[in-house]
């Protein structure tokens, strides 16, 4: 399960938020077809620029797709140019796409199942729990 916030924002804002830290660009596709992989929607997405990761959502209990989701490209440039090509077509049909950022993540604070005591996720570091 992926727990990243998604944040989609006016471009008039999106300097401001620079000024915040640091954040990938992406974008968040709707209206998917149920078969579309990861492999398409990279391969669809690799024309604007250099795609980093991409994710295509599943239900947690049967696996089967929500018709979600998210392309995080190298710059916001790129994501710009792939959010100004549209509309976008994915195996057929057209999908609604959102400029969206989300904040940078390190190796770090990837979150693991944990199935022994019951809880959904932990921490794969918990070096902020220290007390200096």
């Amino acid at each position: 399960m992926d727990s990243r916030v998604y944040i989609c924002l006016p471009k008039q804002y999106m300097e401001k938020l620079n000024e915040m830290g640091e954040w990938d660009h992406g974008l968040f596709i709707k209206r998917m077809n149920p078969y579309v992989t990861k492999d398409i929607l990279e391969s669809h997405f690799e024309k604007w620029g250099t795609v980093l990761f991409c994710d295509v959502k599943t239900e947690c209990t049967s696996g089967f797709p929500r018709g979600l989701g998210y392309v995080c490209f190298c710059s916001e440039e790129e994501a710009d140019a792939a959010e100004a090509a549209g509309p976008h077509k994915l195996a057929g049909m057209e999908v609604l796409v959102r400029r969206v950022v989300s904040p940078k993540t390190t190796d770090s604070m990837v979150h693991k199942p944990h199935r022994r005591t019951g809880m959904a996720y932990r921490l794969a570091s918990s070096s902020w729990l220290e007390c200096e």
